[in-house]
């Protein structure tokens, strides 16, 4: 049990499962060589299709964004906006990685949920088109 279970019995735990993250670099990998790549103006977004039936986030967050403390704030900003966003939930086999932007620090939280939607459905209008 985590530490969170135990603080809080019949809570549920807001930590992001492992199952639904993307871990290994061949996952992130085979994602980048075979998803479908759409920009927005504050993420990039790649979605590509899976025979499982989770749908998993992966973020790349590389030191373009600034330090540790900067890119650990997108991370949780997108893990977030993933959590929260339900167009997500109709996807039962996909994954997708996120790659933010610098311009995403100045930017609101409501329009970084926009953009979020905004991008995912693109890119995963594509991945069913292909």
């Amino acid at each position: 049990m985590t530490s969170a279970q135990t603080a809080r019995p019949g809570v549920a735990s807001r930590q992001f499962d492992k199952s639904r993250r993307l871990r290994r670099r061949a996952e992130f990998q085979t994602v980048f060589d075979t998803g479908q790549r759409v920009r927005g103006r504050f993420f990039t977004i790649l979605v590509a299709a899976r025979n499982e039936t989770t749908t998993r986030l992966g973020i790349v967050a590389s030191r373009k964004l600034g330090d540790a403390v900067r890119r650990n704030r997108a991370k949780r900003l997108i893990r977030e906006i993933f959590r929260q966003n339900p167009r997500h939930h109709g996807l039962k086999d996909v994954d997708v990685v996120v790659i933010p932007r610098v311009e995403m620090f100045s930017a609101p939280y409501r329009s970084l949920e926009e953009d979020f939607r905004s991008v995912l459905t693109r890119a995963i209008g594509r991945l069913r088109l292909s």
